[in-house]
Formats: C-alpha cells, structure tokens, sequence
C-alpha cells in the first residue's frame, strides 16, 4: 500500500515556547517523513487571553488547549502540540494521545532577582509569584512566612514581572519549569533547580502531548515513532492519580514518576526488571496539611500501585483535603520584602481559600 503524502497540519498556541514545543516535534516528523508537508496553525486560546486573572473560576487550565482540541475535531488540523501538564486528566472524547516524546528536566528552578540560591534564603516574608496552587501550597509547607501573590503570563513575562529594576518591582521571587526555560534558551535562570524532594514538580511537568483524533489511523501511525515508551510510561501514571483523587490541573497535587534503578537482576531484557517510582503530595491550598506517599514496583505492577496510592490517599482524607478550594489572588499594595518590613502574617492573606 501507498503511503499517504498529504500534509501534517500541527496547531499549537502563539506563544515563543508553545512555536518552540510545535516546531521540535514537526522537525522530528519531518526527519521521519521527508516527504511530508509540515504546516502550522497557531492560536491564541481563551488562557492566553486571560493575562493577569486567575483560571479557577474560568475552567483552570484546560483554557489553554481547548481551542487547540477543536481545531482537530473540526478536522482543521491533524495533531496539537500542549505542555502535557497543561491537559486535562482524563482525554477529550474523540482524541487520544497519540505520542509522548521524552520527558525534559521536570524540576522547577528559583528565579529572583537578588541571586537568593534557595527557598531558605529568601528574606522572611518575601513575596513570590505564581498562578500555581502547586506552588503555592508547596512554598508555605516549607516556609510559611511567605506571600503568595498571583503572577500569570508566558515565560518571558513572569520573568520581566520579577526582575524588574528594584522601585518597581513587585515579587522578590517565583518559579519556573526547568524544561521551559531550558527549550527557550533561557538556561542562566535554571541554576537554582529545586530538588524533586523539596518541590515536587505537577502531574507530566517537562513533557509534551502529540494530540490526534482517535480515527485518524494515518497521523497515529506518523507519530508512533514520536513515542518514548519510558515517558508515556510515567506521565499516564501521573494522570492517572490525578483523575483518581479527582483533581486537576487547578488542584494543589503534586505526582512525579520516574523509572528507578534496582540492583541488576539476570533479566536484563525483561521488562520486570524495570522499576517505577511513584511519588504524590496532595496539599492543602496555605500547605499546612500535606499528605505524601513514596513507592516503587516494577513496571509491570504500576498500574496496580497506581489503584492502590488512589485508593490509600481517598481513604486518608485527600478528597476532603482538595474540596476546600484554592484560588490565588493578587495582594493589595503589595511591596518588596527586601525593601520594606512585612506586615503582621495574619493581616495579609496568603492564599485565598474557596468552597469548591
């Protein structure tokens, strides 16, 4: 049978990283296929749009790749380039992942404007940047002191937003994906990576979503080759925990699994030799409730560990812990901490808890 010679049409959002993110795939699939058409289409989404605001009342984050997924309903495109993180759980009906490319750095790094070289050296009370409950909730849980106050946009401005010149700034501090900065050139801010252990990184953080409808048997077979069995491995495991406790990408949950070394066994070949480890923290919005699971199986049983970290964390109270809500909101006047003495921490509201 003839190979089909029509166009690869791929969609992905305007911004610099999303045109990197599309355009490293598309030239993978140009490599594979020489004789191909690659096009593109790019989007601005209803997030994008929504610069300076907060998601959670919007639909969180599934505003960044809903208009993406209607282009390839409406057969307008053949696959959508996301940020996996950035997808809902549980797949749209009608569309399917059709590859995960391997996983980037999936750390988050410190960026401030001073050179601070930790969360424990930022000055008491300083105020960090994020529209992530992740984050968020993480930062308190470690240092409590700190102000949480919204900060939105592309890579490039969250980083104009920090590193301001000091009379104008806002935020002493905030964090940003390693693989991000790192796929926009950008490495001088990813000297302060965060241990996975200090601040574990979201559900499929650092990798990509190769996006295709589901009866589209020609796209799926061009971007099998695009698949990294280790990746797609790990990131449908974090989904899948994520969907379980019946959160989002909007929920302070935290999921990171890797593939671990074990000592050598005589089934070097076998994929029971490969073991996964799995790690959750589901949070509360201000982070001072967390509750945390650490496990490893072998590749063959991650599914199984999966049901069961599910299982055991419902039964701990997660469900109760993420129905209290969490939407960051911008501060009132906020001012530097490393130019001016902090207020009481009870007459500034860290984060502000909603009713789900």
């Amino acid at each position: 049978m003839r190979r089909s010679q029509k166009p690869i049409v791929i969609a992905a959002r305007r911004s610099p990283l999303s045109k990197i993110q599309a355009e490293i795939v598309g030239g993978r699939i140009k490599k594979l296929h020489p004789k191909i058409d690659v096009q593109y289409v790019w989007v601005e989404t209803q997030g994008d749009k929504a610069v300076g605001e907060s998601l959670a009342d919007k639909g969180g984050k599934g505003l960044f790749t809903r208009d993406l997924e209607q282009l390839l309903l409406d057969n307008k495109a053949d696959i959508a380039i996301h940020s996996l993180k950035d997808l809902p759980a549980t797949d749209t009906t009608g569309l399917v992942l059709a590859a995960v490319p391997r996983r980037a750095d999936a750390r988050d790094c410190l960026v401030t404007p001073n050179g601070f070289a930790s969360i424990e050296k930022l000055p008491k009370g300083a105020v960090v940047g994020t529209a992530s409950p992740r984050r968020a909730a993480q930062l308190l849980k470690l240092r409590p002191d700190l102000k949480i106050d919204l900060l939105r946009g592309n890579v490039q401005t969250r980083l104009d937003q920090v590193l301001k010149p000091d009379g104008a700034k806002r935020y002493d501090a905030t964090l940003l994906a390693f693989a991000g900065l790192n796929r926009l050139g950008l490495t001088e801010y990813t000297k302060v990576a965060l241990p996975v252990e200090q601040i574990m990184p979201s559900a499929c953080q650092g990798a990509l979503a190769v996006q295709c409808r589901a009866n589209d048997n020609v796209t799926l077979t061009r971007c099998l080759p695009l698949n990294n069995p280790e990746a797609s491995t790990a990131v449908h495991a974090e989904r899948q925990v994520v969907a379980g406790l019946g959160g989002d990408c909007h929920s302070p949950i935290a999921v990171f699994a890797e593939q671990s070394k074990q000592p050598p066994t005589p089934a070097k070949r076998n994929a029971d030799a490969h073991w996964f480890r799995l790690r959750v923290r589901v949070l509360s919005g201000d982070g001072s409730q967390c509750l945390e699971t650490d496990d490893q199986v072998k590749t063959k049983d991650l599914r199984r560990l999966v049901k069961k970290v599910i299982k055991d964390l419902n039964a701990r109270g997660a469900q109760d812990l993420l129905a209290t809500g969490c939407e960051i909101t911008p501060r009132v006047a906020p001012k530097s901490a490393a130019t001016a003495s902090p207020p009481p921490a009870e007459s500034v509201p860290r984060v502000s808890a909603t009713p789900a």
